[in-house]
C-alpha cells in the first residue's frame, strides 16, 4: 500500500489570529502547515522545506511580501512553487504588481472566506 505524503503549505502571516485561522482551515483538510511570521523565516523555510504552496501576506514586519515573492521566483529550487497572496491590500495596482511579479492568485483578507482560500489552494495544486 502506497503512503501518500502530506501536502505542505507555507503560511506566511504576521498576525497570530489570522495565522491560526488558516492553519486550522488547512490542517482540517489534512495539509501539513509550516508557519512563518516574517519574511526572513519564510525565505529560510521555503528553501529548507520546498512547500507545495505558499500563502503569502504582503505586509510583513521585516520586509515586503513582494520582495519575498521576487526572491522565490528568482531562486531555482522555489521558482515553480505556486504562491497565493492573501493580504489586506486591495488596490488594483497592488493586485497587478503581485501578479506581474509571479503570484499565481491574489485574495483579500476579509473579502474572501477561508473556504474560498482553501478552494484556491486546491486549484493551485491541480495546476502543478
Amino acid at each position: 500500500m502506497a503512503v501518500s505524503r502530506k501536502i505542505k503549505i507555507l503560511l506566511v502571516e504576521d498576525s497570530p489570529t489570522v495565522r491560526t485561522l488558516y492553519k486550522h482551515t488547512f490542517e482540517k483538510e489534512g495539509f501539513q502547515v509550516l508557519e512563518a511570521e516574517d519574511g526572513q523565516t519564510a525565505w529560510t523555510m521555503a528553501n529548507e522545506h520546498i512547500p507545495d504552496v505558499i500563502v503569502l501576506d504582503m505586509i510583513l514586519p521585516d520586509f515586503h511580501g513582494l520582495d519575498l515573492l521576487k526572491n522565490i521566483r528568482a531562486n531555482k529550487p522555489t521558482e515553480k512553487i505556486p504562491v497565493l497572496v492573501l493580504t489586506s491590500l486591495k488596490e488594483i495596482q497592488d493586485v497587478q504588481k503581485a501578479i506581474t511579479m509571479g503570484a499565481n492568485h491574489y485574495c483579500v483578507k476579509g473579502s474572501d472566506s477561508p473556504e474560498k482560500i482553501l478552494s484556491m489552494v486546491y486549484k493551485l495544486l491541480t495546476r502543478v
